[in-house]
């Protein structure tokens, strides 16, 4: 039982706090560096209990903050610091677990040291650096006046609830000797979730539910129809009695361009943020640290057959043009002499061509079909391309005129 003891206060406890050489003595009961232990050369002051504290969840921490709680607390303590003082004694740190633990430490450490680094490099570099311009910001408003940022009539709502009739003369009086509505509100009225604030409910949309109320037809059309501050009322509900005032108003329309900026501007910086980063970010990185990629090690190995290694190109033709060139020269080279050997280049070509664009390399393709492979069905067609590609397709036809 005694084993288990000892474990359990060390699983419960972290070990970092103690070890410090300093010897501290004297001290009033709030001094934090008064010595409370030596443990051989090891002090452990009040200071060290209270980072020890610190670092129990709190959830347990209650039953180690009275005097009873630390004298246990710093049993703990001196129990771990003799355990560590005997297997560091047994030259234990050259144990084969505590040198595996050790490095696995180490590596968390490096890990979460870059971690904090990508996140830092990120925000400050990447994330803050993109201030989207204001012309992006007026069109995307602009674009969405009928509809994001489109608002119906809406007022703001103040009330003050008495729970019956009789006590609205104390509210009436009140209102007419002049106290202000939200005076009256923090004195007098029975809601509590927003007497405190002055009575105020927020703002409500026309046709729309009152907050804590709910449908309220009547209410609601006299507020619309009220005057800014006007008291209206008492309305009788199942809660009792109600008057309200509308202290602001907003009319049917768009919202304010600056009320709705953040919005925006949380909308657009994502897209912009990933464009800044990938068009910018990482091509000067690239440039200035040096990036080589063996692209050879991602080409189809050797087990490949002709077949599916053609099949491939194909495949990747519309998707990734420039790696189904790659896959094509490749077909050539190691399979010289196969029967679609002269397509394959043709395909080169055309790919160059179609998908994209390059039409000078394009027309080195198609002059290397025509020269090694003079005899193949696809010279006519090398041929042609080489003279009309790019060329738009209504220039290739001669309009006629009926006679």
């Amino acid at each position: 039982m005694r084993f288990v003891y000892i474990f359990a206060g060390i699983i419960i406890l972290a070990t970092g706090a103690c070890g410090t050489q300093e010897r501290v003595t004297g001290g009033s009961d709030n001094d934090t560096s008064r010595v409370l232990a030596t443990v051989g050369e090891i002090v452990i002051t009040e200071s060290i209990i209270d980072e020890e504290l610190n670092m129990i969840p709190p959830y347990q921490r209650s039953s180690f903050e009275t005097p009873e709680g630390k004298r246990l607390l710093l049993n703990h303590i001196i129990e771990r610091e003799l355990l560590l003082l005997e297997a560091q004694s047994l030259g234990l740190e050259q144990d084969s677990f505590v040198i595996a633990q050790v490095e696995l430490a180490m590596q968390q450490v490096e890990e979460a040291r870059d971690r904090a680094l990508l996140q830092t490099y990120y925000q400050n570099e990447v994330v803050d650096a993109v201030v989207i311009p204001e012309d992006d910001i007026l069109a995307y408003y602009n674009d969405h006046l009928d509809d994001i940022y489109y608002q119906e009539p809406q007022v703001k709502v103040s009330q003050i609830l008495v729970l019956s009739l009789e006590d609205t003369a104390d509210v009436s009086e009140a209102l007419e000797a002049g106290d202000t509505f939200e005076s009256v509100a923090a004195a007098l009225s029975q809601h509590a979730p927003t007497s405190a604030s002055g009575g105020d409910m927020g703002w409500v949309t026309i046709n729309s539910p009152l907050p804590y109320l709910g449908e309220q037809t009547i209410i609601s059309e006299a507020l619309f129809s009220a005057d800014t501050y006007d008291v209206i009322g008492p309305f009788e509900t199942t809660m009792g009695q109600h008057y309200f005032t509308v202290t602001d108003r907003r009319d049917e329309g768009a919202r304010p361009l600056e009320e709705v900026r953040e919005s925006i501007e949380n909308t657009l910086k994502p897209t912009m943020v990933n464009s800044y980063f990938q068009d910018t970010i990482i091509p000067r990185l690239t440039e200035n640290y040096g990036v080589t990629i063996n692209e050879d090690a991602f080409l189809p190995d050797e087990s490949v057959g002709p077949d599916s290694l053609f099949q491939s190109a194909q495949n990747l033709m519309e998707s990734n043009p420039e790696s189904a060139v790659e896959y094509y020269s490749l077909f050539i080279q190691r399979f010289p002499d196969h029967d679609n050997a002269h397509q394959a280049q043709f395909l080169i070509g055309f790919t160059l061509s179609e998908y994209m664009g390059n039409y000078e390399r394009a027309a080195m393709a198609f002059q290397q079909l025509i020269d090694n492979y003079p005899e193949s069905d696809f010279v006519d067609d090398a041929e042609w391309m080489i003279e009309n590609m790019g060329t738009p397709p209504e220039s290739l036809f001669i309009e006629t005129v009926p006679l």
